[in-house]
């Protein structure tokens, strides 16, 4: 099925990685080459290095988890009491008929547990046309998803799309929880994952950056046109920012990112070196439970991507339809049995470039599928990665 859709030029390449608990791998295989089509590129593994896109936001959770197990992060605390900047963030409250943004203060305070939640407001400006029109009309440059430099933490200072804590949408919180980790580490959100949680753990590749070794082996980032016709782009991680956005900055191998899922598989813990990069409890508590009735909102909306600004950045879908869902403090949670095979209690998410994962700490399994392709959702790649969750399951 891999071999076959890159044969067909539906898809560039891919890779994909799946262990169970005790880290015995049950596939772990690359298909294509770096440059579609040519066999002289060099071949698609699972060691390639690749754009982690947002599935850096697991790592950066669990940084600022590692904070919370210290004491020096109050989960229920307002967000301003470690980023001041904060409190300039204004509530959008619609558009005058000239299209001049109506922004307020809002009347609710940003806590921590919001930002891991997705519940403190903020969006993204591709899957949200009312902030696309704020750019619009603020003459702000499109969001930094589409490489644009972050100069300042202004970047991420986007307006709020509703009160915090009232519901549920998917945007730049972690990137805030990222700037948090470095208020209270003294250190860039870079060198504190490296040194806390990608170097005791081994992962050489993953980071915020690439050797020019790695460089000259990277996974080269293609856009699928309407037609389906694959284009090569020059997307890359943007380099040295002055802000380390904590929600899509690291680079990786399919094989070093499953090994960072293999460790929250067994709660925090790799079963292979012994390395510990969260307590037990944490992991259980916050990684696979449904957090948001603890924020007080529903879970409507989780996992439904039902709105887009620039269709080459991403397609309209939902995550695991029909099936009921919450958020944790890592990413979605399916809070029944899902049909491909994953239990209850399961964590899973992606990242823009169309990578998906899962980790079943109740079955003692978990599944990456890496491509490096746009837009996001695109039905080649889920049709893989649901077709490596029903072999892992035996479904």
């Amino acid at each position: 099925i891999f071999q076959s859709a890159v044969d067909a030029g539906r898809i560039p390449g891919v890779a994909a990685v799946a262990y169970d608990v005790s880290g015995e791998v049950l596939f772990s295989k690359g298909y294509g080459h770096r440059v579609a089509g040519d066999v002289t590129s060099g071949p698609i593994t699972p060691q390639t290095p690749l754009m982690l896109w947002s599935c850096t936001k697991l790592v950066t959770c669990v940084a600022a988890l590692q904070l919370v197990e210290q004491g020096k992060l109050d989960l229920y605390a307002a967000a301003e009491k470690y980023v001041p900047g904060i409190r300039a963030v204004q509530c959008l409250r619609g558009f005058e008929e000239d299209g001049t943004p109506r922004l307020a203060k809002p009347e609710r305070t940003i806590t921590v547990l919001n930002l891991f939640t997705h519940t403190a407001g903020f969006g993204y400006d591709f899957f949200d046309q009312k902030l696309m029109d704020w750019r619009t009309a603020s003459k702000k440059a499109a969001g930094s998803s589409e490489g644009v430099k972050p100069t300042a933490m202004e970047e991420y200072s986007t307006p709020l799309l509703f009160e915090p804590g009232t519901r549920w949408q998917y945007g730049v919180g972690v990137d805030w929880l990222g700037f948090i980790i470095e208020a209270i580490s003294g250190l860039g959100l870079a060198e504190y994952i490296e040194r806390n949680v990608t170097g005791p753990l081994g992962l050489k590749t993953t980071g915020r950056t690439l050797t020019p070794e790695q460089d000259g082996e990277f996974f080269t980032v293609y856009a699928k046109d309407p037609q389906g016709t694959l284009v090569p782009t020059p997307m890359r991680t943007v380099d040295d920012p002055d802000v380390v956005p904590g929600g899509h900055f690291l680079y990786s191998t399919t094989e070093e990112y499953a090994a960072f899922l293999l460790t929250l598989l067994n709660h925090g813990k790799h079963p292979k070196s012994g390395v510990r990069v969260l307590q037990e409890e944490t992991a259980k508590r916050y990684l696979f439970n449904d957090m948001l009735p603890e924020v007080g909102c529903s879970a409507d909306g989780v996992g439904d991507m039902l709105a887009w600004t620039v269709p080459r950045v991403t397609l309209m879908g939902s995550f695991l339809p029909g099936v009921s869902k919450g958020w944790s403090l890592a990413g979605l949670v399916n809070t029944e049995a899902a049909p491909n095979g994953r239990s209850k209690n399961s964590l899973m998410w992606a990242g823009l470039g169309n990578c998906y994962l899962w980790v079943d700490p109740t079955a003692g399994k978990l599944g990456f599928v890496s491509a490096a392709v746009l837009p996001f959702m695109d039905k080649d790649v889920l049709h893989l990665a649901d077709a490596l969750e029903r072999a892992v399951y035996g479904n």
